[in-house]
């Protein structure tokens, strides 16, 4: 099994950071491959609107030469995403945005889906303490996933997380990070 894994966050270390690599370890433990992108790090601008991925020969890609083409491609021949974000004014990053506007090449033109079973499963963490404070925009978000032609799981959310170490005192989050990873490889949902 091939997963991809995606931090959202600018922090190359930080909470969200750990609780991908908690998960995209498990993952490896289970027998996956996994390769990670930190989003902060690489030359991503933000979608055009001009519908060229849509257009016959070049279903699937992007006219914009930056580093999204490569994600596209990992994303089309892995069996599942890991996509982590902190939460910033109730919702993903800016970075995070950029990837999922990119995301448009994954659409045929009749906006049937590219995929073929991908699985996907959301991490946020956020400074709040409720984890239901923001449940209506991780659903939302989870639809859009699903409308891309994702096969989704319930989002895992962490919360009380704002310095950067935080989660090292939330054992239970790190454990809910393992049981979505391997619920990723081993469910057949």
């Amino acid at each position: 099994m091939k997963i991809i894994g995606i931090n959202g966050s600018p922090r190359l270390k930080g909470n969200t950071a750990q609780l991908l690599d908690e998960a995209l370890q498990q993952a490896e433990n289970n027998g996956a491959a996994t390769t990670t992108y930190n989003l902060n790090r690489l030359n991503l601008k933000g979608c055009q609107g001009c519908y060229k991925c849509r257009e016959i020969g070049r279903e699937g890609t992007c006219v914009l030469k930056d580093d999204m083409n490569q994600i596209l491609e990992e994303i089309l021949s892995a069996n599942a995403v890991v996509l982590a974000s902190p939460v910033y004014m109730w919702q993903m990053t800016a970075q995070t945005k950029i990837f999922t506007d990119r995301l448009m090449p994954l659409l045929k033109p009749d906006y049937s889906s590219r995929l073929s079973g991908q699985k996907l499963l959301s991490i946020y963490t956020q400074g709040q303490p409720d984890l239901e404070k923001f449940k209506q925009y991780f659903d939302y978000v989870n639809a859009m996933f699903s409308f891309l032609g994702f096969r989704t799981q319930e989002p895992l959310v962490a919360g009380w997380l704002r310095d950067v170490n935080d989660i090292h005192e939330q054992p239970e989050a790190k454990e809910n990070a393992r049981k979505a990873a391997e619920n990723l490889i081993l469910a057949d949902w």
